[in-house]
């Protein structure tokens, strides 16, 4: 018999803690997971699952638009924001029933509760009680980034979309990434007025550029006001609550929406990780060898990993 409570503990049940915890315990291993918002992590509850729903559903606009080409009469169509995110969130609650289920089929133990490495082997949960575990693995995955901007707190990140009460009539969307660049679209198709900006001279930076070049064509050509060398300087909340964002040399900018893509980083902060001495790189990533571990020897306090998830 060992004298932790655990075998493994897995801080976040994202893709990363997901599929450690249900292999852990197929071999055997008591299990527990932490998880301080919803089971799924980003891709099930805030990202890849809800924005391709969200994708599929702003493409019925082009379908209906060609529809009228192929003898449909279309006219009178209209579109309502709150039904489609309603189902979104339906279909998110869903999977995210099914991961519990995974849990509960593996035999992992789920705590609903925020949970931080406190010492070695140790972590503590946020009702205060102190669990020890052989090993402890750090799969918190990433978290949107914001600006150091006057103003940058009147936005909102990709994280907050799927809670939009009313949808916007105009949205100014700060990124120049695939997030940035599929939240145009998705945007522009259900009738926003969108302004894609970027303080960079290209989007997609990474991408082919003739695939790029092609995507800006296109979403320029179906309206989204696409800026680029942008000098963000700031955003001010107005008396009728829209926001003036203030562009430097290029003016000012009135919307009812500011939305941050501008990247995204390690979502290891306040986890205790520098306070019992694993190495973090400057955006805060957990450092590893080969083999997933940190710098703290597994007899002195964890084995972890980022999942970058």
């Amino acid at each position: 018999m060992t004298d932790f409570d655990y075998d493994l503990f897995v801080i976040g049940a994202g893709s990363g803690g997901v599929r450690a915890s249900r292999i852990a315990a197929s071999h055997g291993a008591r299990v527990a997971v932490a998880e301080e918002y919803r089971v799924g992590g980003t891709c099930v509850i805030r990202g890849c699952v809800p924005k391709k729903l969200l994708v599929y559903g702003s493409h019925f606009a082009e379908d209906l638009a060609d529809a009228k080409r192929f003898g449909w009469d279309t006219d009178g169509a209209t579109f309502d924001w709150p039904t489609l995110r309603d189902n979104v969130a339906a279909e998110v609650n869903r999977l995210e029933g099914l991961y519990g289920q995974t849990f509960s089929n593996a035999g992992v133990e789920v705590i609903h509760e925020r949970a931080t490495v406190s010492g070695p082997n140790k972590v503590m949960l946020a009702t205060g009680r102190e669990i020890t575990a052989k090993i402890i693995l750090v799969a918190t995955g990433a978290w949107p980034s914001v600006p150091n901007v006057p103003g940058a707190e009147s936005g909102i990140t990709s994280n907050a979309l799927l809670h939009l009460p009313p949808l916007p009539k105009r949205a100014v969307i700060a990124g120049a990434g695939y997030i940035a660049n599929e939240f145009a679209g998705i945007f522009n198709e259900l009738g926003v007025d969108v302004t894609l900006v970027t303080r960079g001279d290209k989007m997609l930076r990474s991408y082919d550029q003739e695939i790029v070049d092609k995507l800006i064509g296109m979403s320029r050509e179906k309206g989204i006001d696409i800026r680029m060398n942008f000098p963000f300087k700031g955003a001010v909340k107005q008396a009728d609550g829209s926001l003036l964002i203030d562009g430097g040399d290029q003016g000012m900018i009135e919307t009812d929406l500011l939305m941050w893509a501008v990247g995204r980083t390690p979502h290891t902060k306040g986890l205790g990780l520098e306070e019992v001495g694993v190495a973090l790189d400057k955006d805060g990533a957990v450092i590893v060898g080969d083999d997933n571990r940190s710098n703290v020897p597994r007899s002195a306090c964890t084995t972890a990993m980022l999942a970058r998830s």
